[in-house]
């Protein structure tokens, strides 16, 4: 049996795994994605190369492992800040302010860097469940304020990509209340012109 630095074997395997998951995050936050590789991730966690398939399928399953740390939460705050929200309009405004700071407090930049490329299955899960629990919040409330589902598909778009402009300006450094403050008046600048010329 292999020696083991901890009471018992899945203690053990979980320490590793944790090692494996801080060495790729390392790596994915310093924006060297080309980095991450076997034997850069095995030596961060002080194992030897060929044995970190016993502890992750793929090397870029840790990309996927790297995301579970953030998603939930993110999602899960998200969900739980729109949920009190009765009107569709108001619940954008949240919706987006709620992803903003969520993305200030855990990044978003690195992260989207693991979306470009070639993902595992496991990443991809990771990252098109979030996706979709994002366009599924655009698309009911737009589905609440306009009659004619196509014209609520372009808003839900259009909003989304005020969203991503709010992340790339978050990404670059701007002033977090600034980019929020901002970016609401932005979705309520479109939700208003848009109901008012259905």
């Amino acid at each position: 049996m292999p020696k083991i630095a901890a009471p018992t074997v899945a203690e053990h395997r979980a320490n590793i795994q944790t090692k494996l998951v801080d060495a790729a995050e390392e790596i994915l936050r310093a924006g060297e994605p080309d980095r991450l590789t076997a034997a850069t991730v095995a030596n961060a966690a002080g194992i030897a190369r060929n044995s970190i398939y016993r502890y992750v399928e793929s090397v870029d399953d840790l990309r996927g492992m790297v995301l579970s740390r953030y998603m939930p939460d993110w999602l899960a705050n998200v969900a739980d800040a729109i949920a009190v929200v009765d009107d569709p309009a108001e619940r954008l405004v949240v919706w987006a302010a709620t992803n903003l700071r969520e993305s200030a407090r855990s990044g978003h930049g690195w992260m989207m860097v693991m979306g470009r490329g070639d993902m595992s299955d496991a990443t991809e899960k990771v990252m098109e469940l979030a996706h979709a629990q994002m366009r599924d919040v655009l698309s009911r409330a737009w589905s609440e304020l306009l009659d004619d589902p196509a014209r609520a598909r372009v808003a839900a778009g259009l909003t989304g990509g005020i969203m991503q402009a709010g992340f790339r300006q978050l990404d670059s450094g701007g002033n977090v209340d600034i980019i929020v403050e901002v970016t609401c008046k932005a979705v309520r600048g479109l939700v208003a012109g848009v109901v008012a010329g259905q």
